[in-house]
């Protein structure tokens, strides 16, 4: 098998609901799904420490949410953050005005209470919502946590792979977001597997087994069981091997 190819499948939103524990542990023992990114801030984290350990192959990062639910820190803490509620902004967009301080505060507490959940550090770091794509101040307190720890970021666009290389931040050479929503079918899938660059890819998906909780809080939940069912689809890990790519995760580059 040619190591010229070589493709992390990350799949995010670990730990924001039961449902997503289980079908994203699923996806990793039964289909192609390497890697996961937890959640840090919801109840259902707390089971991740305890089903990794049956699954101590699938890579763990840090999926830090500055939109969407509440923060690590005290409201009063991050008060740029967050609106009368103590409720982070639904989106990325509405950080626009945040301290650069408290974003950062509210960063290094997500990856403290990520060490006291799994007991090390995470495999990396990405954002939920791509928070660190949109938001400068969320870019930059990422890199300042790599740099301090060593460990890989996602490059969620070309422009950002080269800046975290010039940074001398591992990071995979490519990134698909492809696979979500209407793009998320088997042959969708099996047609990025055969399509791939050279280098390191990486695969964002969201595997879940749907339950209430995620139907009530996401407007992304029933395509979330399709996922599940392509990625663990025989056929994908056919097409994995068939055109020489590696499967890998963050922990490996």
């Amino acid at each position: 098998m040619s190591a010229s190819k070589r493709l992390i499948v990350n799949a995010d939103d670990l730990g924001r609901t039961e449902g997503i524990n289980e079908g994203i542990f699923d996806a990793h023992r039964r289909g192609i799904v390497t890697s996961a990114t937890m959640m840090v801030n919801y109840p259902a984290a707390r089971r991740v420490a305890v089903l990794s350990r049956d699954s101590p192959g699938l890579g763990i990062g840090l999926h830090l949410a500055l939109s969407g639910g509440v923060p690590a820190l005290p409201p009063e803490q991050v008060r740029s953050l967050v609106d009368a509620n103590g409720m982070l902004p639904a989106k990325p967009g509405g950080l626009a005005g945040a301290d650069r301080m408290e974003v950062m505060a509210e960063v290094r507490a997500q990856l403290r209470r990520f060490r006291e959940i799994m007991g090390r550090d995470p495999t990396h770091f990405d954002s939920h919502h791509h928070s660190h794509r949109e938001v400068p101040a969320v870019f930059d307190a990422i890199l300042a946590v790599a740099w301090e720890t060593g460990l890989p970021v996602r490059s969620a666009s070309a422009a950002m792979a080269a800046q975290l290389k010039r940074e001398g931040v591992p990071t995979p050479d490519h990134f698909v977001e492809d696979f979500y929503a209407e793009g998320a079918t088997l042959n969708d899938l099996i047609g990025i597997v055969e399509d791939l660059p050279v280098g390191t890819s990486e695969l964002m998906c969201h595997p879940a087994v749907v339950d209430a909780e995620l139907r009530s809080t996401s407007g992304y939940a029933e395509p979330r069981t399709r996922e599940l069912d392509v990625l663990t689809n025989p056929a994908v890990r056919q097409a994995v091997q068939r055109s020489g790519v590696r499967l890998i995760s963050f922990g490996q580059l």
